[in-house]
């Protein structure tokens, strides 16, 4: 029996690209505010005038989230006391006409090719493509970068280091969803410095994805294997929003 996401309701295709997420954080008493945007999706001339603007074609897999829903926002907040409950939790998609290399990353891009470290960093020259994904709150930029052939998603620091994410956008989506949209948890990731008030909500709410095998470095380490869920790609098509708008054109 074949599986056509087309035809699925509206709730279900949020269920299916958030794995789930959603009635997890619900279950947890001292989690609230658990809220996903629903966004229209992007038409096909609207992402074939980014591409021809950009000069780039978009991954298949980022294409057809984008004819989806055109970006993604899932908030939560977090009760630290009888009294005080704070938005915490964020896992956000840049809208298509946000997907861009907006002067804020530029100068950071800019400030980073200056910085020397020894870590890992992206090969960019005169035919690189960055594009940003998320503006991750105070840490830095979440980059889509095309170099070489291929797509990557890297993090861009504040303070001019760079961390790799993910080698598509599909993985990168997957894991954000299983880190819960902590705060950091990118940085985390890529083996970064995560500030002490992050890393407790880290050990509050998901103590498993902390690596404390070195705990003199006072760094938190978040391995690449730890049990990732699978994501099918083919989740990021038509909801039934544009079906409907088709089937009602066809009919016409």
């Amino acid at each position: 029996m074949s599986f056509c996401v087309d035809l699925v309701s509206e709730d279900s295709f949020y269920e299916n690209i958030t794995l789930g997420i959603t009635k997890h954080l619900e279950s947890d008493p001292r989690i609230s505010n658990v809220v996903v945007e629903r966004r229209a999706p992007c038409d096909r001339v609207a992402l074939s005038n980014w591409e021809q603007k950009h000069s780039a074609v978009l991954p298949d897999d980022l294409r057809n989230f984008y004819a989806s829903t055109d970006g993604f926002q899932l908030t939560w907040h977090y009760k630290y006391s009888a009294d005080e409950i704070l938005p915490v939790g964020s896992i956000r998609v840049n809208t298509l006409n946000d997907l861009c290399l907006s002067p804020a990353l530029k100068d950071l891009l800019d400030f980073s090719m200056t910085r020397q470290n020894s870590g890992p960093r992206p090969l960019l020259n005169t035919k690189s493509k960055v594009f940003e994904l998320d503006n991750c709150r105070n840490i830095g930029k979440v980059c889509l970068i095309f170099t070489g052939g291929s797509w990557s998603v890297w993090l861009a620091t504040r303070e001019g280091a760079w961390g790799w994410l993910a080698d598509s956008f599909t993985h990168y989506f997957r894991m954000a969803l299983v880190h819960l949209g902590l705060p950091g948890w990118q940085a985390a990731f890529a083996n970064l410095p995560l500030i002490p008030w992050a890393e407790q909500l880290f050990l509050l709410l998901a103590p498993h994805l902390l690596d404390k095998t070195e705990p003199e470095n006072n760094l938190i380490s978040v391995s690449s294997e730890t049990g990732l869920n699978h994501i099918d790609p083919n989740i990021f098509k038509t909801s039934v929003r544009q079906h409907k708008n088709t089937s009602r054109t066809a009919n016409s």
